[in-house]
Protein backbone atom coordinates (compact mmCIF):
# COMPACT_ATOMS: atom_id res chain seq x y z
CA UNK A 1 0.00 0.00 0.00
CA UNK A 2 1.37 3.46 -0.90
CA UNK A 3 1.94 6.00 1.55
CA UNK A 4 -0.14 8.81 2.29
CA UNK A 5 0.17 11.99 0.90
CA UNK A 6 0.25 14.90 3.03
CA UNK A 7 -2.35 17.69 1.82
CA UNK A 8 0.03 20.12 1.65
CA UNK A 9 2.45 17.99 -0.96
CA UNK A 10 -0.44 17.12 -2.79
CA UNK A 11 -1.60 20.85 -3.61
CA UNK A 12 2.32 21.89 -4.18
CA UNK A 13 2.46 18.92 -7.04
CA UNK A 14 -0.64 20.23 -8.59
CA UNK A 15 0.81 23.86 -8.92
CA UNK A 16 4.12 22.57 -10.23
CA UNK A 17 1.78 20.51 -12.45
CA UNK A 18 -0.38 23.61 -13.79
CA UNK A 19 2.88 25.83 -13.86
CA UNK A 20 4.25 23.07 -16.06
CA UNK A 21 1.53 22.78 -18.24
CA UNK A 22 1.27 26.73 -18.28
CA UNK A 23 5.03 26.97 -19.76
CA UNK A 24 4.47 25.98 -23.28
CA UNK A 25 1.58 28.84 -23.86
CA UNK A 26 0.11 29.45 -20.92
CA UNK A 27 -3.61 27.90 -21.89
CA UNK A 28 -4.45 24.61 -20.07
CA UNK A 29 -6.23 22.21 -22.99
CA UNK A 30 -8.26 19.61 -22.28
CA UNK A 31 -5.55 16.91 -22.06
CA UNK A 32 -3.82 19.01 -19.54
CA UNK A 33 -6.57 19.65 -17.55
CA UNK A 34 -7.55 16.05 -17.45
CA UNK A 35 -4.17 15.53 -16.28
CA UNK A 36 -4.87 17.66 -13.28
CA UNK A 37 -7.86 15.83 -12.52
CA UNK A 38 -5.80 12.80 -12.25
CA UNK A 39 -3.78 13.55 -10.61
CA UNK A 40 -7.11 15.34 -7.73
CA UNK A 41 -8.58 12.05 -8.33
CA UNK A 42 -5.75 9.37 -7.42
CA UNK A 43 -6.85 8.69 -3.93
CA UNK A 44 -10.30 8.76 -4.71
CA UNK A 45 -11.95 12.00 -3.76
CA UNK A 46 -11.37 15.60 -3.40
CA UNK A 47 -10.03 17.67 -0.43
CA UNK A 48 -11.37 20.68 0.27
CA UNK A 49 -7.56 22.52 -0.11
CA UNK A 50 -8.36 20.37 -3.81
CA UNK A 51 -11.31 22.31 -4.32
CA UNK A 52 -9.67 25.48 -3.37
CA UNK A 53 -6.76 24.77 -5.52
CA UNK A 54 -9.60 23.99 -8.55
CA UNK A 55 -11.11 26.94 -7.87
CA UNK A 56 -7.96 29.00 -7.84
CA UNK A 57 -6.67 27.86 -11.18
CA UNK A 58 -10.06 28.81 -13.01
CA UNK A 59 -10.25 32.09 -11.42
CA UNK A 60 -6.32 33.26 -12.33
CA UNK A 61 -5.08 30.96 -15.23
CA UNK A 62 -6.20 30.60 -18.68
CA UNK A 63 -8.02 27.57 -19.91
CA UNK A 64 -9.45 26.51 -23.43
CA UNK A 65 -13.38 25.65 -23.41
CA UNK A 66 -13.38 21.97 -22.83
CA UNK A 67 -11.05 22.56 -20.09
CA UNK A 68 -13.30 24.77 -18.38
CA UNK A 69 -15.69 22.66 -19.19
CA UNK A 70 -13.79 19.29 -17.22
CA UNK A 71 -12.46 21.40 -14.78
CA UNK A 72 -15.65 22.73 -14.02
CA UNK A 73 -17.55 19.42 -13.93
CA UNK A 74 -15.77 18.08 -11.32
CA UNK A 75 -15.76 20.93 -8.59
CA UNK A 76 -19.79 20.26 -9.26
CA UNK A 77 -19.56 16.38 -8.66
CA UNK A 78 -17.51 17.19 -5.43
CA UNK A 79 -20.34 19.75 -4.13
CA UNK A 80 -23.00 17.13 -5.38
CA UNK A 81 -21.36 14.56 -3.17
CA UNK A 82 -23.03 14.07 0.90
CA UNK A 83 -21.43 15.34 3.22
Amino acid sequence: MADPVEPEDKIESLRQALAFFLEDDNVIDRFEADGLKTLILQDGHISEAEKAFLQEAITYNNFDSEALSLLKELLQRHDQLPS
